[in-house]
């Protein structure tokens, strides 16, 4: 009898453990975060020609890298290229779910600052670096940064002015290095009347040209808040864009009837430096370990394809 007590209560005790442990899966499987399928082909709209071409996904990753590495050659190395192929494969997603502005004429990107795809017979790129750019996305993978439950939208920039903003996921970062960048001042001369031009949209009344600016005022990263242009405020966003200026990191001088626009840094001050990156990378970090100092995000992993 004792035996039979002891046989049942040992059986009663396995189907617990094979139901905690079931329980227990299912929870653990369903606390993971889905696994985003990417795409096999996507189109892109050519804004230049107004053509629209299929390509594979990661012939999109590797044309949008070659928009953004210098003009003059000089490649990141191959961890700071394959964190930069996360970064794009994280914002494709993110613009295929939200079918967002980068949708036009039916494709699914538009040629932009956010996807600068750029094709190697419109621009000279090394074989060498071509094949560099290649293993790093192969290095990459399909991988993207998630906040646990879907893939997020992030900023990269080339060179911070020394410190970048704030933003959800993308923690402020002192970056001091950034300030012995090559490329991180820049300056562009404009005369009066190209200065009236680009802010034609706006009623400008009569002033002397030494008057049009006023003191400018800017944020605790460099970036220029606002400035008096001829009794209209100006943001450095709205001056960047208007002049094509490097940043929003912007002082302006008046000398012999011409304006002096300088700049500090390259890009948006937002997220992963890439001349700090690329630092990391000669100091041995792999991509994985770069992205981690520049985002609160986790990084998934997935070779899927559909």
């Amino acid at each position: 009898m004792l035996k039979k007590i002891i046989s049942a209560a040992l059986t009663a005790a396995i189907a617990a453990a094979v139901i905690a442990a079931a329980v227990f899966a299912d929870v653990s499987e369903q606390s993971k975060p889905p696994e985003e399928q990417f795409p096999e082909t996507v189109s892109v709209y050519l804004s230049e020609s107004g053509r629209i071409e299929q390509m594979s996904f990661d012939r999109f990753v590797e044309g949008c890298i070659s928009g953004i590495i210098p003009v003059s050659g000089n490649i990141y190395e191959e961890q700071t290229l394959a964190a930069m192929a996360v970064i794009i494969n994280t914002n494709a997603l993110v613009a295929l779910k939200n079918k967002s502005e980068f949708n036009t004429f039916g494709a699914d990107f538009t040629v932009c600052d956010a996807f600068p795809y750029v094709s190697y017979t419109d621009r000279a790129v090394k074989l060498s670096d071509r094949k560099v750019i290649r293993s790093a996305i192969e290095t990459a993978g399909h991988a993207y940064l998630s906040d646990g439950t879907k893939p997020v939208s992030v900023k990269m920039c080339a060179v911070s002015t020394g410190k970048t903003r704030d933003l959800p996921y993308m923690p402020s970062k002192e970056i001091p290095e950034d300030a012995l960048a090559k490329g991180y001042f820049t300056e562009r001369a404009f005369s009066e009347d190209e200065v009236l031009s680009a802010f034609s949209s706006l009623n400008l009344a009569d002033k002397e040209p030494s008057e049009w600016f006023s003191e400018p005022i800017y944020d605790e990263y460099g970036s220029l808040v606002s400035i008096d242009f001829i009794g209209h405020k100006l943001s450095g966003e709205e001056i960047c864009g208007a002049l094509d200026l490097k940043s929003d990191s912007i002082s302006v001088e008046y000398s012999f009837e011409t304006f002096i626009f300088r700049c500090k840094g390259n890009g948006e001050n937002a997220g992963m430096s890439l001349n700090a990156a690329n630092i990391d990378a000669q100091n041995g970090k792999d991509f994985a370990e770069i992205l981690a100092e520049f985002y609160d995000l986790e990084l998934i992993r997935s070779e899927t394809a559909s």
